[in-house]
């Protein structure tokens, strides 16, 4: 079977949550509290909001005392204390709610003092019922003032393991995309040696293994520049390119590879060549990871042999490419989760090739999907637009 994927292509928006997840230190999360600071940071409207909470309550606490100072024992009053508690439950901490709620008991037994009309005995059960409103109410304060708490703790954990995740599938993604070209490098490294130490040493061939050398750690230079650009958010460069050429430099690439597992690989297109408008180097990287999963899906087998045919056109302004291979193919059942990041089929699979794939072609502007049409096998299929003529 083949794996599936996973991708760096969450890694973009995990950054911005990293940044934007800072935790709150405590100014920031009761603005308006008791005692709190200035407000220093170049946010100036901050202060005055802290002055202004505390000196409104106040008046509001005011009115409520004269009110029920000069009402019938009968009419309760004090109750509206439960609104100034409410109104300073976000903005006071939790030692100022505590004393907001004390204050407001005794300006409620105050007022009961200091009435002079009504029935005495009903202005005190209006007393107790109003003094235990208050007290219900300062505690829902403190309690949600709590729970919110936890919710800011919950959310600096979950920014820490974003993080963390993020600099993993960063570092699982250069992985798997510098894996093809370290090892081209590798083998034709072999092959240099190889030539040098025959009799009479072969110059010819080790210079020609020489020049894929450098062609390939040119190619890892440019694959870990396009993956910090893609972490950066930075817009793909695009131009116009010979789609044809890029996929017969990769095919050639994994050479090694193709008669390491005894396929043939056919590389078909009617037009010749195939003018597309991308970036070269992205492409040629979903080109090789479609190539590499086919190489792994035939070797799965364990027959020996197999075959694998890479074809391109043109259809409605668009370029084309599908890599079908006669390999283990794919179970319908998995189908659905082929681009989910971090999923795979294989044991030891990473499970990030066909994601990276996604993130690439959506980068310029194309699609990729499955073309599940054959009995045996599978073929992946891509799209990026066409070079027009206008486009240089």
């Amino acid at each position: 079977m083949r794996r599936g994927s996973g991708t760096p292509e969450t890694a973009r928006v995990v950054a911005r949550m990293a940044r934007q997840g800072k935790r709150q230190g405590p100014e920031s999360r009761y603005p308006g509290s008791l005692g709190s600071g200035s407000g220093k940071g170049g946010h100036g409207a901050r202060p005055v909001a802290g002055a202004t909470r505390p000196i409104l309550l106040g008046l509001v606490m005011a009115a409520i005392f004269a009110a029920d100072t000069i009402t019938h024992y009968e009419i309760a009053i004090p109750v509206l204390y439960t609104v100034v508690l409410l109104g300073a439950a976000f903005s006071f901490r939790p030692e100022s709610l505590i004393w907001l709620a004390c204050l407001c008991l005794g300006l409620t037994g105050m007022s009961f003092a200091f009435t002079l009309h009504g029935n005495a005995a009903t202005g005190l059960i209006n007393l107790l019922i109003s003094s235990a409103a208050i007290v219900i109410t300062a505690w829902l304060a403190i309690r949600l003032q709590h729970a919110k708490e936890l919710a800011l703790q919950g959310q600096s954990q979950l920014t820490r393991i974003a993080h963390a995740q993020m600099v993993s599938g960063l570092t699982s993604s250069i992985v798997h995309e510098l894996n093809q070209p370290l090892a081209a490098i590798a083998t034709s490294g072999q092959a240099c040696q190889r030539w040098l130490s025959a009799t009479p040493p072969n110059v010819d061939r080790a210079d020609a293994a020489l020049e894929r050398i450098i062609r390939d750690t040119t190619r890892a230079a440019d694959i870990l520049t396009r993956m910090k650009d893609l972490t950066r958010g930075k817009v793909t460069e695009c131009g116009r390119f010979d789609l044809v050429d890029a996929v017969m430099d990769v095919v050639a690439m994994a050479q090694h590879r193709l008669e390491r597992h005894d396929i043939a690989a056919r590389v078909r297109c009617k037009a010749g060549t195939l003018s597309a408008w991308g970036d070269s180097v992205q492409i040629q990287q979903v080109v090789s990871n479609l190539l590499l999963n086919a190489i792994e899906a035939i070797a799965a087998r364990g027959t020996g042999g197999g075959y694998i045919e890479i074809a391109l056109w043109e259809e409605n302004d668009s370029c084309l490419c599908r890599v079908s291979d006669d390999g283990a193919g794919i179970a319908p059942s998995l189908t659905d989760h082929l681009f989910e990041p971090f999923w795979s089929t294989k044991q030891e699979g990473t499970g990030i090739g066909l994601a990276i794939c996604r993130t690439l072609i959506e980068a310029n502007k194309g699609r990729i999907w499955l073309a599940q049409d054959r009995r045996e096998g599978a073929a992946f299929c891509f799209s990026i637009p066409a070079a027009r003529e206008e486009e240089s």
